[in-house]
């Protein structure tokens, strides 16, 4: 757990040294900057969801979960230095795609190994220690960039060096220790047991996915109102350094009031961020509301996974997981083609006031849906889908 959580900050550290730049970096070079954040992420987010769907169903049929969590963070780590050549539209488009199947590829058995670590009373806290040291190493990435950015390097420079943290959080895997889980079942049996109540929780997660466009568009509506370059990466670190200090906290609260209660609570007040962003009369207030935003995410990641931890058999976790990331994949494809559309066609304000209206409507379902998985699950299995 702990190696995982190393490693997580390290990928985190060399990832985040690039992405609060690549805004103000693309809209420099591309005219309709936000059409190709929409659809670079959304293509990214679509590959991750395939990957993530065949990387669940490889974990349940392997013994072993550690050489996929390896490759995915090599392909990933490979990928990074590439931004510093950048030079035609499409190249973004690539390096995003395939940086994204380095994480699809990763997903599922790394949280299926944490799953398999933790006892089920305390995974809330455990998925929430492993985003905290996600989210401290994005705020790391982002302080390193615009450390770097103010002592005289370049853009390009800047992605160069973050593969040294990169290949440093592929070494770190090796730290990791193999769980011991469940036999697994035979080929042609693989996928009949991951229990179809499960699509009580999953539709509210597609629903709710179709709001969540990249937190790109965050620092391009701090870019929209006049904020200098360097100060992308410092609201990039506001952010992270609040989902880093609330997230293993957080995953406590939930393991003590119920994950079913914390998570709609979070999918409420990321509605209410959006809302707020929609309207915020200045890039400080913007700043403001995007380090506030933080609260979401450390609120729903560790929740989240570990209400569906609860919910999937133990066989078929892997899965369940893969499942989990690619509707959540394929919806936020949707969600950054139209919030991106909603931007260039008509306004950020628009945009930002859609996506909380659906964050609404997937929080509505949640509550309506989630009891009858629960209660199916303590009253035993009532079918499954493949």
């Amino acid at each position: 757990m702990l190696a995982l959580g190393l490693v997580s900050l390290l990928t985190d550290v060399s990832s985040e040294m690039i992405f609060p730049l690549l805004p103000a970096f693309l809209s420099a070079r591309v005219p309709a900057a936000p059409l190709l954040i929409g659809a670079m992420e959304g293509a990214a987010d679509l590959v991750a969801a395939a990957c993530k769907l065949w990387a669940g169903r490889w974990s349940d049929r392997s013994a072993k979960l550690r050489p996929l969590v390896v490759a995915g963070y090599s392909v990933s780590t490979a990928m990074r230095p590439l931004w510093a050549a950048v030079g035609a539209w499409w190249q973004p488009l690539l390096i995003r795609v395939a940086d994204r199947v380095g994480k699809g590829l990763r997903g599922p058995p790394r949280d299926a190994m944490i799953a398999s670590w933790v006892p089920p009373g305390a995974r809330a806290r455990a998925f929430g220690y492993h985003r905290a040291m996600d989210h401290a190493g994005a705020a790391l990435g982002a302080l390193l960039a615009s450390a770097l950015l103010a002592w005289g390097a370049s853009v390009e420079r800047v992605f160069l060096l973050s593969a040294i943290p990169g290949a440093l959080a592929v070494m770190a895997i090796f730290l990791a220790r193999e769980p011991e889980r469940p036999a697994p079942p035979p080929k042609e049996e693989a996928l009949a047991r991951v229990p179809a109540r499960l699509y009580f929780y999953l539709g509210p997660v597609a629903l709710f996915a179709l709001a969540n466009a990249t937190d790109a568009f965050l620092l391009l509506r701090l870019a929209e109102q006049g904020a200098p370059p360097e100060l992308l990466p410092l609201a990039w670190l506001s952010l992270n350094v609040v989902k880093a200090a609330v997230s293993l906290p957080a995953g406590s609260l939930a393991d003590r009031v119920g994950a079913s209660r914390v998570v709609p609570a979070a999918w409420t007040l990321h509605a209410l961020a959006y809302a707020g962003l929609a309207f915020s009369p200045s890039a400080p207030a913007t700043f403001a509301l995007i380090a506030a935003y933080g609260l979401y995410h450390a609120l729903s990641e560790g929740a989240e996974k570990a209400l569906l931890a609860d919910l999937a058999p133990a066989e078929s976790r892997g899965r369940a997981f893969g499942l989990y990331h690619s509707l959540s994949g394929v919806g936020t494809l949707v969600a950054g083609l139209v919030f991106g559309a909603l931007w260039y066609f008509w306004t950020s304000k628009v945009a930002f006031v859609a996506a909380a209206a659906v964050a609404v409507a997937g929080a509505a379902s949640l509550l309506v849906l989630l009891p009858s998985a629960q209660a199916e699950e303590k009253s035993g299995e009532k079918g499954s889908f493949r």
